[in-house]
């Protein structure tokens, strides 16, 4: 007993744990959906899932009243047959003329049956074809990730990707010397970009515009805290390069002097900016630290993704980033210019250079005509022409060469495409034909299914129509023999009754005297003492004497 109590306590201490739950459970529901839907007024995004998940909530919605009035239709039915099947049980109706009745129920069970089996296989063989197109495309996507694997380790490609390493390693050691001369505000700006995220700051597209956009309309409501400190910067780097400029012009004939120029300048340059960024970074502290709550909440909930910690620290990226991109446009700005005015001068020492050995060649040449014969210079034209053609027969087989070459690759990747394609194709071919073959054999046996199940339920039906029709025909065959019992009980009862002579003649005595003599009461009456009475006979008419007189002859 103590057990089956525990057990009963155990059970409804779980009820209202579900109940709570329940309950909790709408009302996180009730203030989600409300939350989001104050969120959709100002994001799309947030607005376009609420739609969608009011579309689906109305399709559940409409399915499910269609399989409520299904269910609720045959749920009547078999109420129906249940409550008459009792009331022929019971005796309370003949039962001749409803088992027609009945089975015409049991069909229209039957009937709905059918349609709800056929509905449910309609759409399981449509989830079935989906589900064969969502194979196809994963095989494809595997042979294609096959094939790239395949790619990668055939060895031709494998030379040509260590050439290709190899040209890259050069250009990037070429870049490496070349960027010795270049200033290095463009290498701090590429560093900087490889160890912070590249252009983004290692945010997404979308979250870094989204950031910009709205840092930038901000902005002027936080000036303390969100205004850029490099508009000062700015006019400080044009005034510093108005000042080289007029420098380099001075000095444009020498090109060792140019370059140490130039380095020096970008190490003055990036002195001045550091400290410069070290005073406006000590300035901003303060300011920040009084605004950083408001300005970056507001943003993190706009940008749903990131705290409000990151979106300081991605602010503090961009105002480096910014920096440091003014500053490579400008430094390369300068750079170009130096280089400009270099080609220029190195243009002209070389025009001067050719017009001195032109003036010697002139003069070589004409000395060396004089010398030569005219035999001499004859055969030395045919040299040159036999040594032309010998070059353009070389350069032609050069490229008939590199033609085969290039043909002969392109038809081996078009047989290896080819390959593949069949590969696959087969691959395909086998798989639809075993996919095929499985729905055949599922579907043949769910049609020898549905074939046995129905005859069952007709063998089962035509029992019970056999049981109903017996049990009828026994009742009918009591109903006829007590019929038959009280006929025959009847009989012999007529035969006393025509037995037993019939008094006709009936006579009754009366007593004459009786009408004469005093009855019960008035002996009663007349035994008791008699009393005075008063009998009123009318009115006094001295009482009242305007009573009966008509009005005319009152006061006579």
């Amino acid at each position: 007993m103590m057990e089956i109590e525990r057990k009963n306590h155990n059970a409804t201490n779980f009820t209202s744990d579900l109940r709570l739950l329940d309950y909790q459970s709408k009302k996180l529901y009730k203030n989600s959906f409300q939350l989001l839907s104050k969120l959709s007024l100002h994001h799309k995004e947030i607005k376009s899932i609420l739609e969608y998940s009011q579309d689906l909530k109305s399709v559940l919605l409409t399915d499910g009243k269609k399989y409520h009035n299904k269910l609720f239709k045959f749920r009547t039915l078999v109420e129906m047959f249940n409550s008459k099947k009792s009331q022929i049980v019971n005796k309370q109706i003949n039962h001749g003329n409803y088992v027609k009745e009945l089975q015409n129920l049991l069909k229209s069970i039957e009937e709905i049956l059918t349609e709800y089996k056929t509905e449910e296989r309609m759409i399981a063989e449509a989830l079935l074809q989906q589900e064969v197109e969502l194979w196809q495309d994963c095989l494809n996507m595997e042979h294609r990730i096959s094939v790239w694997e395949n790619d990668s380790k055939l060895p031709d490609k494998i030379n040509s990707k260590i050439q290709n390493r190899e040209h890259s390693i050069n250009s990037l050691t070429r870049l490496s010397i070349g960027s010795k001369n270049l200033p290095t505000e463009v290498n701090e700006f590429q560093n900087f970009l490889d160890n912070h995220g590249g252009r983004t700051g290692g945010w997404t597209e979308d979250e870094h515009l989204k950031f910009l956009k709205h840092y930038k309309i901000k902005k002027f409501k936080y000036k303390n805290e969100c205004k850029d400190p490099e508009n000062e910067d700015f006019n400080n780097h044009d005034h510093d390069d108005d000042h080289h400029d007029h420098d380099d012009d001075h000095h444009h004939h020498e090109k060792e002097e140019e370059e140490n120029k130039l380095s020096n300048l970008t190490i003055d340059h990036h002195e001045q900016k550091t400290i410069k960024d070290e005073n406006l970074n000590q300035i901003n502290k303060d300011n920040s630290n009084m605004n950083i709550n408001v300005l970056h909440d507001e943003l993190a909930n706009i940008i749903m993704t990131k705290t409000p910690k990151e979106i300081a620290e991605h602010e503090k990226w961009w105002k480096e980033y910014q920096k440091l991109e003014n500053a490579k446009r400008k430094a390369i700005k300068i750079w170009s210019e130096n280089r400009r005015l270099n080609m220029q001068n190195r243009k002209q020492s070389k025009e001067k250079n050719n017009e001195n050995d032109d003036t010697m060649g002139t003069n070589h040449k004409s000395h060396i005509k004089q010398h030569l014969s005219i035999s001499q210079l004859e055969a030395r034209k045919a040299e040159l022409e036999l040594w032309r053609n010998q070059r353009e027969e070389i350069k032609k087989q050069e490229e008939l060469l590199k033609k085969e070459i290039e043909n002969q690759s392109k038809q081996a990747e078009l047989e290896l495409k080819r390959k593949r394609q069949e590969k696959i194709q087969h691959k395909i071919s086998m798989y639809k034909q075993e996919k095929m073959a499985k729905k055949l054999t599922t579907l043949h046996q769910l049609k020898i299914q549905t074939e046995m199940e129905q005859l069952i339920r007709q063998q089962k039906i035509n029992e019970a129509a056999s049981r109903i029709e017996q049990r009828t025909i026994n009742q009918l065959n009591q109903l006829s023999a007590r019929k038959k019992a009280k006929e025959q009980s009847e009989i012999p009862r007529q035969e006393l009754l025509e037995r037993i002579p019939i008094q006709t003649n009936i006579q009754v005595t009366r007593d004459p005297q009786r009408l004469c003599q005093l009855t019960k009461g008035w002996e009663i009456r007349l035994t008791q003492p008699k009393t005075q009475t008063i009998i009123h006979q009318g009115l006094n008419l001295s009482v009242n004497t305007g009573r009966m007189i008509p009005q005319w002859r009152r006061n006579l």
